[in-house]
C-alpha cells in the first residue's frame, strides 16, 4: 500500500515523490526502448494531465497541487510504461479506477519481470546485413561478420544453383517461385 501523504504537493514535489516511490519498487528503470524515462518531470506530468491519463491538479490562489491520487495516478502510469504499453492503453486501463484499484494495479507489476523483459531485450542482438550487387536485380546478402566457413568452390557451387533457379522461374513467369513439379 502506499501511505497518504501528508501534505498537498507542488508540480516538483510530486515529481520527487514519484521517482523515490519507483525507487523504493525497483522500478526506476528507462523504458527497454529508452524513449520514456523513468521520472516524470514537470512537464511530462502537465502532458499527461492533458491527455486525461492524469486529473487536473487543485487550484489554490495560482498555485497547482496535488494529491495522493495524482501520485498513484503516476506511479501507475510510469509502472506500465515500463512494461511497452502504449499511453492509450495505459489511459484505457486506468480509466474509472478507484484509488484501490490503481493501488492493485502498481503492485500487480512486477518488478522482477520488468527487470527480466529488459534483460531479455537486451540480449537481442541488430544484424547488420552487407549487400553487394552483382549486376541490376541481383545481389548477395551477408550478414556482417560473415567469414568463409567452406571451401570456396563449395561456395561458388551453390551461387551458380541459385542463379539456374532463378533463370528457371523467371523463365516460368512464376513470380520467383520454383516449381519442381515442372520441366523445361
Amino acid at each position: 500500500m502506499i501511505d497518504a501523504i501528508e501534505h498537498e504537493l507542488s508540480l516538483d514535489e510530486l515529481s520527487a515523490e514519484v521517482e523515490s516511490l519507483l525507487e523504493k519498487r525497483n522500478l526506476a528503470l528507462a523504458q527497454p526502448d529508452h524513449r520514456v524515462s523513468a521520472k516524470p518531470d514537470a512537464r511530462t506530468i502537465r502532458y499527461y494531465t492533458s491527455l486525461g491519463l492524469l486529473d487536473r491538479p487543485i487550484i489554490q490562489g495560482r498555485q497547482a497541487v496535488y494529491g495522493r491520487r495524482h501520485l498513484l495516478q503516476l506511479l501507475a502510469i510510469k509502472s506500465l510504461q515500463l512494461t511497452s504499453l502504449p499511453l492509450a492503453e495505459i489511459q484505457a486501463r486506468l480509466y474509472g479506477l478507484s484509488d484501490t484499484e490503481i493501488e492493485t494495479l502498481i503492485d500487480s507489476v512486477n518488478a522482477a519481470s520488468v527487470k527480466t523483459l529488459n534483460r531479455t531485450q537486451g540480449l537481442v542482438k541488430p544484424t547488420y546485413w552487407k549487400e553487394i550487387v552483382i549486376e541490376p536485380g541481383l545481389k548477395i546478402v551477408a550478414a556482417e561478420g560473415w567469414s568463409l566457413a567452406a571451401d570456396p568452390a563449395s561456395i561458388a557451387e551453390k551461387i551458380q544453383a541459385a542463379i539456374v533457379a532463378l533463370q528457371i522461374s523467371s523463365r516460368k513467369g512464376n513470380g520467383g517461385k520454383i516449381d519442381d513439379n515442372t520441366s523445361d
